[in-house]
């Protein structure tokens, strides 16, 4: 009867030390992949979905805080966040944060030009001497970055770099995969003077942890083993396709 006592005992001790609750910084206006809900009291998407599924399998339940991009790095750069989504790993990004190995997902820049635009290919040295619409604090990867023949021009969101774009103050426009096409179904005003150009870069994204958290590289080794699981067990596969289908996205084989 004692043994079975303390065999309770423990196990009520190690569920308690493994059951947590962390809160991690979400982008809110990155729809659909990370955008805050009506009441901006969570954060929805792809990044979450994943985020959320992943440190489930390792008993910690998260709630994800929607903030704006820049402050949700900066927070975590000073320590009063433990990580944000989404990030790019760059040679900008790599000594300021904790990266996991796997990334959450891959997405698309893609390159927005005016209408009377011709139809091409680009890279980013067809860029260089071009003013480009980015956005304030995003991570893009260091080739494009670091490119000072590029004329960057951020703007707050990345609605305002289309805005932007139509009226003519940027010569061209980089957004992050379906962000267009999904702004444009409520702004169909600059759906009509914008197109695609194609894809410039496809690049991977992760969720950056803190140095100075107490926790930062803790909770990054937590989630590479979640990642691990759900993409084991097909919990992974079956979020980034009900994704794909939610948003008319083709399955890749």
């Amino acid at each position: 009867m004692l043994r079975l006592f303390l065999s309770l005992l423990f196990f009520w001790n190690f569920s308690s030390a493994v059951a947590k609750t962390i809160v991690i910084n979400g982008e809110d206006d990155w729809a659909p992949y990370s955008s805050a809900t009506k009441d901006y009291k969570n954060v929805q998407g792809l990044a979450p979905d994943i985020v959320r599924a992943a440190f489930k399998t390792q008993g910690i339940t998260v709630i994800t805080r929607p903030v704006p991009f820049a402050r949700c790095l900066y927070e975590v750069s000073e320590g009063s966040a433990i990580g944000c989504f989404d990030t790019v790993m760059s040679i900008e990004t790599q000594d300021g944060f904790i990266f996991h190995t796997t990334p959450l997902f891959k997405a698309d820049m893609v390159v927005y030009g005016r209408v009377h635009e011709p139809q091409r290919t680009l890279s980013f040295k067809d860029l260089e001497g071009k003013v480009v619409g980015t956005t304030n604090g995003y991570t893009y990867p260091t080739e494009f970055i670091a490119n000072k023949k590029i004329i960057h021009s951020p703007g707050p969101t990345e609605k305002s770099q289309l805005e932007k774009l139509a009226s003519g103050r940027v010569q061209y426009a980089i957004l992050w995969g379906l962000t267009a096409p999904y702004l444009f179904e409520e702004r169909p005003d600059l759906a009509a003077k914008i197109k695609s150009l194609g894809v410039i870069s496809t690049t991977n994204l992760y969720l950056s942890f803190s140095k100075k958290h107490k926790d930062g590289a803790k909770y990054a080794a937590v989630l590479e083993k979640g990642l691990q699981a759900i993409i084991a067990d097909g919990t992974y596969a079956k979020i980034v396709n009900e994704f794909n289908s939610r948003y008319a996205i083709p399955t890749k084989p």
